[in-house]
């Protein structure tokens, strides 16, 4: 691999009288503001989108996250936050970084979460097409660390795929050979379906989101991301070749520290965003989380969706897909044919699209 010289400068990102990032309203996926919030989205990398989940809806989740939370300590902690100590926290997932689980959740909540028809319009936007299956995902929570500064968690960067082989691949055979062996039965498959996103030389567009459940300023914590970072990418992997020893070609999740690459900290940007509101942004956006300094929770829900018409679906995968979800929703006495709506059946693989 060669290297350039070219500087990466990134965008200066929009944000209005509050302090929260610029976003956009839309009513259907085609709607005029549509084309406003992709070229948005193009420039910059991601979008916010308001509005997507109703006030109830964010309360209802929020109080889903405890339960969440309750269900791991084993014990009611929501209202003393003197028990939101280690001693309890680690039993919830990854407290480092305030993901709640080792890998995805399937509670009632957040799987009736993932037919919210804002949510596939916003996505759908980006996309360029309605036919979308949903990734299921986790949630997270990051205790407000103002006077506690050991609560806080970890201020990182990171890409969910691998950047070298996303580069080094002349073809998506890889990206096929590692989904169309998923069994779905185990919940990390999840996060695995999640973090192949192909290769540049394909060229597919792939697209993650989280949803904040709370008003989310810069001191309390969380999504933060490099601006016009997807531009840049091909160049960035190219001069940093001499990581791949430490990174490898198999790792999709990869954590780059402030030490190795401290001019991307430096320019990385707070993505505040009013309660509601999806953040969407591309996959190969170099992006992560900075600690809660505030008194306010965070809360937040992550999203994946992607089209349901690819080379990757056969008809074994879709199959396997389909029984993992249909066993989950048994699991929590979820009905797809009356508790799911038209859509959430085809967003989970259920039933086909049509034209």
């Amino acid at each position: 691999m060669g290297t350039t010289t070219e500087k990466f400068q990134p965008p200066t990102v929009p944000r209005d009288s509050e302090g929260f990032v610029k976003s956009f309203n839309l009513s259907s996926y085609d709607c005029p503001e549509a084309d406003d919030a992709c070229t948005f989205f193009d420039q910059y990398g991601f979008v916010v989108i308001a509005n997507v989940f109703t006030p109830k809806q964010c309360s209802e989740t929020i109080s889903d996250i405890w339960n969440v939370v309750e269900s791991f300590a084993e014990q009611s902690i929501r209202n003393d936050e003197n028990l939101w100590d280690a001693q309890w926290w680690r039993r919830t997932g990854h407290e480092q970084v305030g993901l709640l689980g080792n890998a995805s959740l399937w509670t009632r909540q957040i799987i009736l979460n993932r037919q919210t028809p804002a949510l596939h319009t916003a996505f759908a936007t980006v996309l360029g097409t309605r036919k979308l299956l949903t990734n299921h995902d986790r949630y997270a929570l990051f205790r407000p660390a103002q006077m506690h500064s050991e609560r806080g968690t970890v201020t990182n960067l990171h890409l969910d795929m691998n950047p070298w082989i996303y580069l080094q691949d002349t073809d998506n055979s890889y990206q096929i050979s590692v989904l169309s062996r998923l069994s779905y039965k185990r919940d990390n498959d999840w996060i695995t379906e999640n973090n192949e996103p192909g290769c540049s030389a394909i060229g597919e567009r792939h697209v993650q989101g989280l949803v904040n459940l709370a008003d989310n300023l810069e001191e309390d914590g969380g999504f933060w991301l490099v601006p016009g970072f997807h531009k840049y990418l091909p160049q960035w992997t190219i001069e940093h070749e001499n990581l791949l020893s430490q990174y490898g070609l198999c790792s999709t999740f990869n954590l780059f520290k402030e030490s190795v690459v401290p001019e991307l900290y430096a320019v990385a940007c707070y993505i505040s965003s009013r309660a509601g509101s999806v953040i969407l942004w591309d996959q190969r956006t170099m992006h992560g989380s900075r600690a809660n300094s505030s008194l306010r929770p965070r809360y937040a829900q992550f999203f994946k969706m992607f089209p349901a018409e690819h080379p990757t679906m056969t008809e074994k995968r879709a199959e396997n897909r389909r029984n993992g979800i249909l066993a989950r929703l048994r699991a929590v006495n979820i009905n797809p044919e009356t508790d799911l709506s038209f859509l959430g059946r085809k967003l989970f693989g259920l039933e086909q699209w049509s034209d």
